[in-house]
């Protein structure tokens, strides 16, 4: 029972529970401005060492001719104007132009928190209760990395993205080796990447996990271990031979908290 409202974006809008069992209840769904990225890439460039983000304006002919008689030193010229507006101009061109550049300004900016929260989400050395006890709270099954994903791998329990938090992947073209794929894996603003084996060759066991991490809320151990070319079915008969780097990664997401184990 209740009432659902839908408002525009930019649509200012404040809700009142009119009783005491009664609650209201906002979600929104936010994509960045020109002005949130602009600013995220005036963050990012503002401590990079990249020739394009440091280089600086210069007016060679700026002395050339002066007369101090008849200049008039204090006028800011057309010519000055349109060399600092080329120079951001190109500067930024050369940067944006630069697909793996991009590609991890972007994925990191979109699964950034837009929302201040302390310490979330918890690493699991940190978890603990107000004693400060993890067994307490924990069954040894869950309470470190390692044996949460030799578990969740064996089909005692599943994985579960923590609640909030972004999970993105993408593929580029590789700029180090010519005719392979660099695949990456972003949380929370954080990266993960690996290259293709050979050109032509099939999807790599990373590609696959980051897919799979990305796309499932629930991740059990029939997703983990489905073969990739029979699909990533519970129903699937047939089995993907899970590799230790794999295992790792799961492993970091674990420690990090993006990723928690459950009974179910």
């Amino acid at each position: 029972p209740g009432d659902l409202l839908y408002l525009p974006p930019r649509v200012a809008h404040c809700g009142t529970a009119l009783s005491s069992d009664c609650m209201t209840l906002s979600v929104g769904c936010r994509a960045p401005s020109v002005s949130d990225l602009m600013s995220k890439l005036a963050e990012r460039l503002s401590s990079s060492i990249e020739d394009s983000a440091v280089r600086r304006y210069t007016d060679d002919d700026l002395l050339k001719g002066v007369d101090i008689r008849t200049d008039t030193p204090g006028e800011i010229t057309d010519d000055a104007k349109e060399s600092a507006k080329h120079l951001v101009i190109d500067s930024l061109t050369s940067i944006i132009s630069d697909d793996e550049w991009w590609d991890e300004f972007f994925g990191r900016y979109v699964t950034e928190q837009k929302r201040v929260r302390n310490n979330y989400p918890i690493p699991l050395e940190d978890w603990d209760d107000d004693s400060g006890s993890v067994e307490e709270d924990l069954s040894d099954e869950w309470g470190d990395a390692q044996s949460t994903i030799k578990s969740v791998l064996a089909g005692r329990g599943v994985l579960y993205q923590a609640e909030g938090i972004a999970f993105a992947y993408s593929s580029i073209p590789s700029k180090i080796h010519r005719g392979r794929s660099s695949h990456r894996f972003y949380v929370n603003g954080e990266m993960w990447q690996s290259e293709s084996e050979a050109p032509g060759a099939k999807q790599n066991d990373m590609a696959r996990i980051f897919q799979l991490v990305s796309n499932h809320r629930r991740l059990d151990h029939a997703i983990l271990l489905a073969n990739s070319d029979s699909g990533e079915h519970h129903g699937s008969t047939q089995q993907h031979q899970i590799s230790p780097e794999v295992v790792q990664f799961l492993e970091e997401l674990v420690s990090a908290g993006v990723l928690y184990g459950s009974e179910e």
